[in-house]
């Protein structure tokens, strides 16, 4: 889950520390050491250093010395705290900082919760006043990650270990607190509510549910038909998937090539093994965004993958069409090519207009939608309805009904954009009143 990096000038002022103690720190969840897994979120978030202080800096040393192309953006300055506790002092010898973000790196941790801590001006605890029924026994409060200002670190002890003051003022409401339970929960790249949770290392009984809570926030919401049935299994490859050293770029590459693939069946006119391929191409194509939301692996390249689906997408419905055409099965196939083409920038603009208006999207923005999402055009739904007309012997005739149903959701996505859209517009207009 993506979230945009910090602004600049908070990116100076504050310094992240980390607390990593072997093994703790590298117990893996997800194929991806906690300690590891920070290090890619705070490179996201916009960091570009980070000290780590360690009483195992050898271990620890080795796990930072190994290339990891995630988060070769990042800097991690390993000090020795093996015969030196990390005290109050030694953080304000590390840098002329105004803010530091100290986070014990025997965690796991959503990255939103992170990037609101950095957001406070004054120091603040991470805290959990409710925690969700799935992950109750897991989460311990305080959390243990904290924004802490030059000027509280001056209140502090300076021989005291900091974890122990830091524990003790919060024990007394000392610091303020940041609670993950009143968080904004909804992202609407991913169409749903997701909960930010951070715990302390599970035990080894708790690891694979550990791992099942990050799967699941891995998972898009607001689906159509077909994706309800991928969605499970998308999930049970990527869990043997991110234990892996393959990459969503990979990924993105294998469903590239069955995508072609399939282009390359229809326009030769086999079109059977042309819908399993497609078929296969729409589990795999959910494959690469689970697997860099899952280990923390987003690029800018894959900024661009939805681009290219609608590209092989395009090329499958031209090959479909090339092929009615030229075996005369449907010479006047183009027409509905057209309306299909047309009926998909009809309905891109829709979507965009109510973004722009709602700040979602228009798939989630009422229960209408939701429910109108689950059978409304979209490349699963026409693989179903092209399948279907192959094994009824009726090629010609499903893609009609492909590029009729194309026609239909657009013209209902745009009213309701229409209405959305100058429904906010009225609200406007009469609050500025």
């Amino acid at each position: 889950m993506r979230r945009p990096p910090l602004s600049s000038n908070a990116m100076q002022n504050i310094l992240p520390i980390l607390i990593a103690d072997g093994p703790e720190a590298l117990i893996e969840l997800c194929g991806v050491t906690l300690l590891e897994r920070l290090l890619r979120i705070l490179q996201r978030l916009g960091f570009r250093r980070a000290i780590v202080f360690s009483t195992t800096p050898e271990i620890i040393g080795a796990e930072l010395a190994r290339r990891s192309w995630p988060r070769e953006q990042i800097t991690a300055d390993l000090i020795s705290s093996a015969t030196e506790p990390l005290t109050a002092a030694r953080l304000l010898e590390q840098s002329p900082a105004d803010r530091f973000l100290i986070v014990p790196a025997n965690i796991y941790c959503d990255a939103r919760l992170l990037a609101a801590l950095c957001a406070r001006d004054s120091s603040a605890a991470l805290v959990d006043s409710d925690p969700p029924e799935f992950a109750r026994h897991l989460i311990r409060n305080p959390c243990g990650p904290a924004l802490i200002t030059r000027d509280f670190l001056f209140g502090l002890s300076p021989t005291t270990p900091f974890l122990n003051e830091l524990t003790r003022i919060s024990d007394h409401a000392k610091i303020d607190t940041l609670d993950a339970a009143k968080e904004d929960d909804y992202i609407v790249s991913m169409r749903r509510h997701v909960r930010p949770v951070c715990f302390r290392m599970p035990l080894e009984q708790d690891r694979r549910l550990a791992e099942r809570i990050i799967l699941d926030s891995a998972q898009n919401g607001t689906l159509d038909l077909p994706a309800y049935i991928h969605a499970p299994i998308e999930t049970a490859i990527i869990s043997l998937l991110c234990k892996t050293r393959i990459t969503p770029n990979q990924i993105t590459i294998g469903g590239f090539v069955i995508g072609c693939s399939a282009t390359a069946a229809f326009a030769l006119g086999r079109v059977g093994p042309g819908i399993i391929a497609a078929l296969i191409f729409g589990i795999v194509d959910g494959l690469d965004g689970k697997q860099s939301r899952v280990k923390i692996e987003t690029t800018e390249l894959g900024k661009w993958e939805h681009h290219l689906d609608d590209l092989i997408e395009y090329s499958w419905w031209t090959a479909v069409a090339f092929q009615l055409w030229r075996s005369g099965l449907f010479p006047n196939v183009f027409y509905f090519f057209t309306l299909l083409i047309g009926s998909h920038l009809l309905d891109h603009f829709a979507r965009r207009r109510t973004k722009m208006a709602k700040g979602r999207l228009l798939d989630d923005v009422a229960p209408f939608d939701r429910a109108f999402r689950l059978i409304a055009a979209r490349r699963n739904v026409y693989v179903w309805i092209l399948g279907c007309g192959f094994l009824l012997g009726a090629l010609p005739q499903s893609y009609v009904v492909i590029c009729g149903w194309a026609a239909f959701s657009a013209a209902v996505h745009l009213v309701r954009s229409i209405w959305i859209c100058d429904g906010a517009v009225r609200r406007f207009v009469g609050t500025r009143s």
